[in-house]
């Protein structure tokens, strides 16, 4: 992570001085009440607030992520001065300190939405965060084009960035805080078939010389979020097309993958041998779309992917899936996410294209 340059860097990241100016000078509002740390950091520590959410759907949540800057023997939050419910921490998702607060799209309203996020340390008395933002749940108008210049981040789980590098804007976990499926959402969600175009940078990850190189660092090009019972939290399962390089697998490849709550997973895959080099930019294009009947009805989803080199020309060489064979997804809406598992690695601007089928007649 020290050899990575990075001269201009834009990091949501909130203390209680820069909560209030926010609310000053955006539309997403934050005010703090109760106690302070030792070190004078409010308890709660919010990362990412985006001033809108994007559309939500079934499973999708719109996500609000931070830590608690000690321990807590208490969290919960209240939205839209509905029910309050619990912040769950300690897994894989949230180790740590670490929360995501994970609202469903039928508890949001179009416009204006005030979050209350209230957590109780060991010791002393509760801080109380009152958050505003706005929801937008009109459909996604595509073909989209995200540059990371000005992007407002909106994060599903972790600690994301921009920052500029030779002249072009990026997006990245935080150094220092890779963990866990670190996912940013690219798009809201949307139904039908979609290309998602970018290109990537591995850098490194700890998991690198361990047996099982248990990383990855790709495209979500269908995300559906996490699947579980209301009220849990966070929640356990997952639904996704994927399109990434994973050592474990010793490749590139697409996989589709369901699992609901805590229920067995189901996913079926496709690899190719592929070691990307650290610091080398690479170039995918990924594809998924439904497959219809004659009559119009769904039979499976489908995925493609393929990828090169910078300065080589464009890979022609496809690696393909259904989900029928192994992991059928639900017909929803799906967004389009980033996705860096336990590793470091940044991307390029990503362009998502709506599509009905292959990208052309020619191709297998």
């Amino acid at each position: 992570m020290d050899n990575i340059q990075t001269p201009r860097i834009k990091t949501k990241r909130y203390t209680r001085r820069t909560f209030l100016q926010t609310s000053a000078l955006a539309s997403a509002g934050v005010v703090l009440y109760g106690c302070m740390t030792q070190q004078n950091e409010p308890l709660i520590e919010v990362w990412h607030l985006p001033k809108r959410f994007s559309r939500r759907s079934a499973e999708l949540t719109a996500n609000i992520c931070g830590t608690f800057s000690s321990p807590v023997k208490q969290a919960k939050y209240q939205l839209n001065n509905g029910n309050w419910l619990d912040i769950g921490q300690g897994t894989s998702r949230l180790p740590g300190s670490l929360f995501t607060i994970e609202m469903r799209a039928e508890d949001l309203r179009s416009g204006t939405n005030n979050l209350t996020i209230e957590a109780s340390p060991e010791r002393g008395q509760p801080e109380t965060t009152s958050l505003q933002f706005e929801y937008d749940p009109e459909p996604i108008s595509l073909p989209v084009t995200v540059e990371w210049s000005n992007a407002d981040l909106e994060v599903q789980d972790g600690y994301w960035e921009t920052f500029s590098d030779n002249d072009e804007w990026r997006v990245r976990p935080k150094p220092g805080f890779e963990s866990y499926d670190r996912i940013l959402s690219v798009t809201g969600a949307f139904p039908g078939g979609r290309r998602v175009e970018t290109d990537l940078i591995f850098r490194s990850s700890y998991k690198e010389n361990t047996p099982l190189r248990l990383y990855g660092f790709g495209i979500l090009p269908m995300w559906g979020g996490h699947k579980d019972k209301v009220g849990v939290s966070p929640r356990r399962g997952w639904i996704y097309s994927i399109a990434w390089f994973h050592p474990y697998r010793s490749g590139g490849g697409v996989e589709f993958g369901y699992k609901d709550g805590d229920a067995p997973k189901q996913w079926v895959d496709s690899y190719r041998q592929f070691e990307p080099e650290t610091g080398v930019k690479y170039f995918i294009k990924a594809e998924s779309w439904p497959v219809l009947d004659e009559a119009g009805e769904h039979l499976y989803y489908k995925q493609r992917m393929k990828w090169w080199q910078e300065g080589e020309p464009e890979s022609d060489q496809w690696i393909e899936v259904t989900d029928i064979e192994g992991a059928p997804l639900p017909q929803e809406e799906y967004a389009v996410a980033l996705i860096a598992h336990e590793c470091q690695v940044d991307f390029g601007p990503v362009t998502v294209t709506s599509i009905t089928g292959p990208e052309d007649s020619s191709d297998p």
